[in-house]
């Protein structure tokens, strides 16, 4: 299922699958309509929506009609291949992935090329068909077609400027991201972290290809560690960029590491070129600093996105916070654990999402001090040591930063003070009593 995930995510980001669809739907349709019985012109004529001229005008509408359409389309085109330029430029070469997969977009050019295509079907067989040689009521849905697709034009040109809106893209990655973090962190099973470990003597074994782990087929590693009796621990993530050669998952007890697991081991590990949001928790995250660096770049130096970004990082953090980090398990179809996958650490995402915009906006005091306030609302989640000591550290960091890097006293006075306060918050929800979250109680 992972693996169909995955090939599911390229096709859902590809510009071809939607039109192509619409394209069979289109030419189905067309040739419903020509093979269904013909409609007298003069019964056509009664109803003042159906086409009711001759083959000679029917034949100069679709004319006029798809010369018209395939000038629209290539206004289509141009319009998206500049719309992805400028994404790619000003908020990051892998932001054209979400534009591509914007399932609106996708119907568009997808409606564009089967009217065309619908178009020329029609054309073709002007003069061919039963009646008085026009097919009417295919030629009248060919004249709405055309007309639906100039109206849809202005709503794709309104909804491209938007797309291309800081605003907009940064809230489209957080929608995102959040669907990733409700898929692989609330629905893991946190168990124990001391049975995390590969026991003495595991096995190790080497994925034997370079590349990103993109995804895991977890259920299928499970099923195979069953028929080999074994316990299988992943050394590697989806998200992790790997060798053909290291430590990358172990099997114990070693005598279960036999060619038979190990190809299906290799098998369950997909690898690519490149990191996918099927499983990576990381890469949205990513996403949305590499729009906030690009912004305090000092060819746009937008400092209002990068704290737009902080704001939804803060809230996806909010999110991670709520749930324990512990590492995931896997069982087979006894209810025995089989796999276990460890995830991000709370250190790891807190520097994940606050390091490099806090590095490029260390001399803009406004960056830090927002960064700093971020920290101090997200104490109320933070009530262990464990998910608060990143967090102290990280003020440490800002502090230090801003000490070194800002020159005005009044603003460096400023950020202390909200380091102070953002520090107070943190230690008094660990002076609270705590009490269970739900996800442990289950646990």
């Amino acid at each position: 299922m992972e693996r169909l995930r995955l090939y599911w995510s390229f096709i859902r980001a590809s510009l071809w699958f939607v039109p192509l669809l619409m394209s069979i739907a289109a030419v189905a349709l067309a040739v419903l309509l020509l093979t269904s019985t013909g409609m007298p012109s003069d019964s056509a004529a009664e109803f003042w929506l159906l086409y009711s001229g001759d083959a000679d005008n029917a034949r100069r509408l679709l004319g006029a009609l798809l010369s018209g359409m395939i000038t629209m389309s290539s206004l289509v085109v141009s319009i998206t291949v500049v719309v992805l330029t400028l994404a790619a430029g000003q908020l990051g070469p892998r932001m054209v992935r979400n534009f591509m997969g914007d399932w609106p977009t996708q119907v568009v050019i997808g409606l564009f090329v089967a009217t065309i295509l619908y178009l020329l079907v029609v054309f073709r067989t002007i003069g061919d068909t039963t009646g008085d040689g026009v097919p009417h009521l295919a030629v009248s849905v060919g004249t709405g077609l055309s007309a639906l697709c100039m109206f849809v034009l202005l709503f794709y040109v309104h909804r491209l400027a938007r797309s291309i809106m800081y605003d907009n893209a940064v809230r489209d990655v957080t929608a995102q991201l959040e669907r990733s973090i409700a898929r692989l962190v609330d629905s893991k099973e946190p168990v124990a972290a001391d049975i995390a470990a590969p026991g003495e003597g595991a096995a190790w074994v080497c994925l034997g290809r370079h590349g990103y782990v993109q995804a895991i087929g977890f259920d299928r590693l499970a099923d195979e560690a069953r028929r080999a009796d074994a316990v299988i621990w992943l050394g590697v993530r989806p998200g992790d960029y790997v060798l053909a050669r290291g430590r990358h998952v172990a099997v114990h007890p070693p005598s279960a590491c036999n060619d038979t697991l190990i190809s299906a081991i290799r098998g369950a590990v997909v690898l690519g070129s490149e990191r996918t949001p099927v499983q990576d928790l990381e890469f949205g995250i990513r996403q949305l600093v590499e729009i906030a660096l690009r912004a305090l770049s000092p060819g746009i130096n937008d400092v209002f996105t990068s704290i737009a970004v902080i704001d939804n990082l803060t809230s996806a953090l909010a999110r991670l916070y709520e749930t324990p980090l512990e590492p995931s398990v896997h069982k087979d179809a006894d209810g025995r654990v089989r796999v276990h996958c460890a995830l991000m650490g709370y250190e790891a995402i807190v520097r994940t999402a606050f390091d490099q915009i806090r590095h490029a906006g260390r001399t803009t005091p406004f960056v830090l001090i927002h960064l700093a306030e971020a920290i101090g609302r997200l104490a109320s989640y933070a009530g262990t040591e464990e998910r608060a000591k990143p967090l102290f550290d990280q003020l440490d960091f800002i502090r230090a930063s801003g000490e070194r890097h800002i020159e005005l006293a009044a603003d460096l006075d400023l950020l202390r003070a909200r380091c102070r306060t953002a520090r107070g918050y943190l230690e008094q929800e660990l002076a609270k009593p705590r009490a269970a979250m739900p996800s442990e109680q289950r646990t």
